[in-house]
């Protein structure tokens, strides 16, 4: 898989450049036999008795569920859970601080102590910046609408157009031990309804015991483990290409939540969308299974559904280092089994460069950007020089990966050989290993040098390596950095009227920081430039110093001299996603001392929009606000939804009114020919041959914007597919590249086939 800037900055919506530019296709032709049958499939290479209000018809076809519980318990009918929040109660009140600094104070479950705007016995109440308070409500009712658990409190003071302050506190569904804390939804000063979300495992259906402490891990013959319990935290939307879709999970069942009523237990649940009746609707597709297994050679889930029908499931999970909180693709039903492919790099046994996987959490801890440079730690009239996983320049010698220089660099100790594989210890800290330096002072040994990796403490303010022992012969460094923190900012926001998850984290870049535009109606110099990154700090790349750990900066660049320079941080990423409205809200705060205003600090947002024919888009500065806030607006297509395109036979080219444009099959497969590895002993003439006809085929294509692809589904008769109606299913995948070649690799399950390259035409 491509992982270059070009790549990045490619639009999957500028089909017309797949024939007029030299881009590429990289069609991993992954044919396997799953389980000896026939789906094939083609990807590129992760306490008190409750009552009940209801308003849904008892015996009847019901369209939507709404209760309201009582004493702050609410059970609901579908599968009698019961929902008992009451020990959220505080006697103290909970304070909740908005973006704005605006201060929210509540209580569920009971009242506040304490009058708000001179009015006892309320429940919730805003205190603004100018000290005068509002009451959002005087009650809180436990509700239930959908699936969704929320608190409302009613009965503010006036808002206007007949309208009363209100405050409404959703719940959701988290089985994490360490809880997120409350987040309040952005809003504007004439608001009248307020929103906050709030993270509980008190919104879950009951954990099965299976599951409650599962390690979701399993070892292979080589003693490696494989550890998937970080898929564990999101549920994925999966569609079926037929107007359903699945909601899909591993290690943990489904979370319950607004229009995800999945059966409890279950980590593969079918929703029919074209059922009206909700309690019809969610379907057990397979029962959460506590740990993977290894079936030859792969990693795999086998689930059973518990409604006893021929509706199970089973998750093969793919190795690709490149994966970002990859969804799970759909393959086919097969006999009474309903396949999935879930691409990831936690199903990756080989090392990636400079990069080390916890296994307990299965955070990734990547110090690539780190590498190629050297580093100098001085300690009296001696120096120590060392890189991270590779030096382009050293006077340490070739092979070696620290060393240590008298002052006038008359004399080199080689302190331990390069090494690229990044470690994790028990501590909690990545740390490098280089041995084998020059012989030491003590008999039969040699030196070594251990450089460990700590979270940054101090966000801003430039951290030089430390020398922290040179003893026995080792030399122990540690290093500050934020890539060693273990918990960075989610890139994924969930759609508060539908529920949908927005996930940006394809624009966040390991590689190149982002350039922002300037409206031209700004008075802005030339030369003062900006540049951001999305959910993570900016890369110390092109003689860029912004303060570390910053996501956004402005510098001073002219054309004679491209080095910037008087960088000033304009935030940093501590505030993770949040939708507003149709737009997905991203904020950096706590940058440098603003110029125009030393007691307020730098501070910038980033507003993205849903644009299909805009690509991955680019950042343009909108507005400045108070001299001090960078307002800045980001049309990019990976906002947008997936989006079914149109297969048009006769001319072998799939259209897309999202964009107006056209992918003709025939330019890239010559005369509309996918070429695989001929399977003579197949009862498909055209696997014989070793060639498909794609233009002959009823292919249904679905444009992912955010993965740049398109995804085709068709059949290929195959007679001897019992399980499978006579038909071998297969999934091809078209991803945008930068070349003006493209191969296919053919994968069947269980080994690898060789590259089969073919020629592309521009």
């Amino acid at each position: 898989m491509l992982t270059t800037t070009s790549r990045r900055r490619k639009s999957i919506a500028a089909w017309k450049g797949w024939q007029q530019r030299p881009l590429s296709i990289m069609v991993d032709s992954s044919f396997r036999k799953i389980d000896g049958r026939c789906n094939r499939w083609i990807m590129m290479m992760i306490v008190t008795v409750t009552v009940l209000v209801a308003t849904y018809p008892v015996g009847t076809e019901a369209n939507s569920l709404l209760l309201t519980g009582k004493n702050c318990i609410v059970t609901e009918p579908l599968y009698n859970i019961t929902f008992n929040p009451t020990s959220l109660d505080s006697e103290l009140a909970h304070h909740v601080k908005s973006d704005i600094n605006e201060q929210f104070l509540f209580d569920v479950c009971d009242h506040l102590k304490n009058p708000c705007n001179g009015i006892s016995g309320g429940a919730a109440c805003l205190k603004r910046n100018n000290n005068t308070q509002v009451l959002l409500g005087r009650d809180s009712k436990l509700q239930l609408t959908d699936g969704r658990l929320h608190f409302n409190f009613t009965g503010g003071e006036p808002c206007r157009n007949d309208r009363n302050y209100s405050l409404d506190i959703i719940l959701m569904c988290s089985y994490e031990s360490v809880q997120e804390p409350l987040s309040v939804i952005p809003y504007s000063a004439d608001q009248c309804g307020y929103f906050m979300f709030w993270t509980t495992n008190l919104a879950c259906a009951p954990l099965p015991d299976r599951v409650k402490a599962n390690e979701c891990a399993v070892k292979d013959e080589s003693g490696y483990t494989f550890n998937l319990l970080p898929l564990s935290h999101l549920r994925y939307h999966v569609a079926d290409r037929n107007g359903s879709h699945f909601f899909v999970t591993a290690c943990k069942p489904v979370h319950y939540g607004h229009m995800t009523m999945c059966p409890p237990g279950s980590s593969v649940c079918f929703v029919n969308n074209t059922e009206t009746d909700y309690r019809k609707r969610y379907h057990d597709y397979g029962q959460t299974d506590p740990n993977p297994t290894i079936e030859n050679g792969k990693l795999v889930m086998n689930m059973v559904s518990s409604e006893g029908t021929c509706q199970n499931a089973k998750i093969i999970f793919e190795c690709d280092q490149t994966a970002e909180e990859e969804a799970p693709e759909y393959v086919a039903k097969e006999g009474c089994v309903h396949l999935f492919e879930w691409r990831t790099p936690l199903a990756c046994k080989e090392k990636k460069f400079c990069a080390v996987v916890d296994p307990s959490s299965g955070i990734l801890f990547n110090m690539s950007s780190l590498a190629g440079k050297s580093y100098i730690v001085k300690e009296g009239d001696k120096s120590y020089e060392f890189g991270i996983c590779k030096m382009d320049k050293s006077r340490c010698g070739e092979k070696s990966g620290a060393c240590e220089l008298t002052k006038d660099n008359s004399e080199v100790v080689d302190l331990g050989k390069m090494d690229e594989n990044l470690l994790y210890n028990i501590t909690g800290a990545p740390y490098l290993l280089y041995k084998s330096g020059s012989i030491c002072k003590q008999p039969n040994q040699r030196w070594s040098t251990k450089i460990e990796f700590i979270c940054e403490t101090d966000k801003g303010a430039k951290s030089e390596p430390k020398l922290v022992e040179n003893n026995n012969c080792e030399v122990f460094i540690q290093m500050e950095t934020e890539l060693a923190c273990a918990k960075p900012i989610s890139c994924i926001a969930t759609n508060l009227s539908d529920d949908r998850q927005i996930d940006l984290s394809a624009l966040t870049s390991a590689e190149f920081n982002y350039e922002a535009r300037v409206n031209e109606t700004l008075a802005i110099a030339k030369d003062k430039k900006f540049f951001l990154n999305v959910c993570r700090p900016l890369l110390s790349i092109y003689g860029l110093g912004c303060p570390g750990g910053s996501a956004a900066c402005m510098a001073m660049q002219s054309a004679n001299d491209p080095t910037p320079r008087e960088e000033l941080s304009m935030g940093y990423p501590d505030v993770s996603l949040i939708i507003v409205r149709d737009r997905v809200q991203l904020k950096y705060l706590r940058g440098s001392a603003c110029p125009q205003d030393k007691d307020t600090q730098l501070s910038s947002e980033i507003e993205f929009y849903c644009q299909p024919k805009a690509g991955r888009g680019v950042p343009i500065l909108q507005e400045v606000m108070h001299d001090c806030h960078y307002r800045f607006e980001w049309a990019t297509n990976v906002m947008c939804p997936q989006y079914t395109a149109k297969f048009h036979e006769k001319t072998c080219s799939i259209v897309s009114n999202d964009t107006d444009t056209a992918l003709d099959l025939k330019k890239i497969f010559p005369d509309g020919v996918l070429v695989v590895n001929a399977s003579k002993n197949s009862a498909s003439s055209e696997l014989r041959d070793g060639k498909v006809h794609l233009c002959t085929k009823n292919i249904t294509a679905v444009v992912d914007y955010r993965e740049r692809a398109v995804k085709m589904f068709f059949a290929v008769a195959d007679a001897s597919c019992e399980g499978t109606a006579g038909n071998i299913n297969v999934n091809l995948k078209l991803e945008c590249g930068n070349s003006s070649s493209f191969t296919t690799n053919e994968v069947r399950y269980g080994r690898k086939i060789k590259t089969v390259p073919i020629k592309y035409g521009k």
